[in-house]
């Protein structure tokens, strides 16, 4: 089953590439300034924000390959870094660092992009974070998709 789909690959033209509108910014919590990264734009798609697991990392990890950029073709995708990591590091002496701060900041993320309804996706650690967001503010989750990889 390999070779037929691997000569399917190398024989098909490839798609020409698609310009996914890409930006950054930054969400004002009570502690924090939390760093976002969007790809694609608001339209009827149901926006997504991924939470990256961790704690202690930043959403890098996750933009390993052209995945956000492809799934931006079609609708909002915001991935932020959790207090703490990546470019959220300018916090107040003394932040918190509970569930509840990181539910607040998550909020603040969906605050500052206007979004009303969207769908959460939590990666291991993240998982943990939209959960709690959901049971605090199901209003705003349409969906919830939670991952982890186990070795």
């Amino acid at each position: 089953m390999l070779k037929p789909m691997l000569a399917f690959l190398l024989l098909c033209p490839m798609l020409p590439a698609q310009t996914v509108p890409h930006a950054t910014g930054v969400a004002h919590a009570e502690q924090v300034d939390l760093a976002y990264e969007t790809f694609g734009a608001k339209g009827t798609a149901l926006p997504i924000i991924a939470v990256n697991g961790g704690p202690g990392l930043s959403h890098a990890y996750m933009m390993q390959n052209d995945l956000w950029q492809r799934v931006g073709r079609n609708r909002l995708v915001v991935l932020y870094d959790q207090r703490g990591t990546g470019g959220s590091k300018r916090m107040q002496n003394g932040a918190s660092q509970s569930m509840d701060a990181q539910v607040a900041d998550l909020d603040a993320v969906r605050q500052a992009l206007s979004l009303t309804k969207f769908a959460l996706l939590g990666d291991s650690y993240g998982g943990l974070v939209v959960m709690a967001y959901a049971a605090a503010h199901p209003e705003h989750v349409a969906k919830l998709i939670l991952s982890d990889f186990m070795a």
